[in-house]
């Protein structure tokens, strides 16, 4: 009897403890998913093209064309925070993403357009490998794209959220 009311302290325990670990990626570890064929569906399209298009501009350093691929009302998340516009977002972190960018080398593992409606979802997964002002890089990334498509027929990003 005393074991078990010890077993129930210390599970008690151990559940308050990790219960004060908000981030749900804490709940995985250390955790590796093998991705046994790295899926591309739904790139060809017109959305998928657009996203092919801001990628290359973002890495080649073309704001033109990356400034061309957004939304004016675009909302940009990234690392806890969040540009609510364009002309937030240009004014505060696109030359520091296109220059960070610019010395990597980025592999796309995974991406997948889906199309409904006037709306389109792109998510990627892509590995980034490199040097950024002296340090070495070597990270996995993941996007969440949101497209939607305007007036004429074209796609615009209108929600970006990178991790």
């Amino acid at each position: 009897m005393k074991n078990r009311q010890v077993a129930v302290i210390l599970t008690g325990a151990m559940l308050l403890i990790s219960a004060g670990y908000s981030g749900l990626s804490l709940a995985h570890g250390d955790e590796t998913h093998v991705v046994e064929k790295a899926q591309f569906i739904g790139v060809d399209s017109a959305a998928g093209q657009l996203v092919k298009q801001f990628h290359n501009a973002l890495q080649t350093g073309n704001e033109t064309i990356v400034r061309l691929s957004l939304a004016e009302n675009v909302q940009i998340y990234e690392g806890g925070k969040v540009e609510r516009s364009l002309v937030e977002y240009a004014s505060h972190h696109l030359h520091a993403d296109m220059a960070y960018l610019k010395g990597l080398t980025v592999t796309l593992k995974e991406h997948q357009v889906s199309i409904t409606g006037d709306i389109a979802i792109s998510t990627a997964i892509s590995h980034s490998q490199g040097e950024y002002k002296g340090k070495v890089v070597d990270s996995i990334n993941m996007e969440t794209l949101v497209l939607t498509k305007q007036g004429d027929g074209s796609w615009k990003i209108t929600h970006v959220h990178w991790s």
